[in-house]
């Protein structure tokens, strides 16, 4: 079930990246270049990113090897129950901000809340099922996506599989493939090469 869950998140993932870029090519920018507002945006989103990169690296070394295998509560676990998922919202974010368009923004943001809520709801019937009380008490403690930063534990020391964090930093470095898309994308629409369509806001 876990592999069917990931395949599915891993293809709906990729066609919300290029919706985001289609929005990205029609929507308007939301400040003009060069202003305060557009270097806000960019730089709101080159932070988010980065955040999402550290973050994803940061929980495999809780998680790698273990998903699925047993109930992991400590570090960013203890803080939030889907770690993994609130750093690519963070990122989702990031990309949208990115791109400097409200439209994107909400394109992306939108549809990542509707993709990973039913996709939580579903990994959350798995792990209940299998580990039963333990969980049920879990999850009426620590936060469903948004961290809470009361009840934080880790412990003294930490075994990780190498290949788990080698696979968590290459994951993290396609999180910013888009961005050298939506600089071109702007740069041809900042050059009159190509006007978008679409304003929002």
């Amino acid at each position: 079930m876990a592999d069917n869950l990931n395949k599915t998140r891993m293809r709906d993932t990729r066609i919300l990246m290029g919706l985001t870029l289609l929005a990205g090519l029609l929507a308007d920018t939301a400040f003009p270049a060069g202003s305060g507002g557009h270097l806000l945006m960019q730089v709101i989103g080159y932070v988010l990113l980065t955040v999402c990169a550290i973050g994803r690296i940061y929980v495999s070394t809780f998680i790698g090897g273990v998903k699925n295998e047993q109930l992991v509560t400590s570090g960013p676990y203890s803080l939030v129950r889907n770690p993994l998922y609130f750093f690519s919202l963070c990122g989702a974010a990031g990309v949208g901000f990115m791109t400097t368009s409200f439209l994107c923004l909400f394109v992306i943001v939108g549809g990542f809340y509707f993709i990973y809520d039913k996709l939580i709801a579903r990994e959350e019937d798995f792990l209940g099922a299998k580990f039963g009380a333990s969980f049920d008490e879990y999850k009426r403690n620590v936060p469903r996506l948004l961290p809470s930063l009361k009840g934080y534990n880790a412990p003294e020391e930490l075994v990780f599989q190498p290949r788990y964090l080698n696979k968590a930093v290459l994951d993290a470095v396609w999180w910013f493939a888009p961005l050298p898309v939506f600089l071109l994308v702007e740069r041809l629409k900042f050059s009159g090469a190509f006007d978008a369509p679409l304003t929002l806001f």
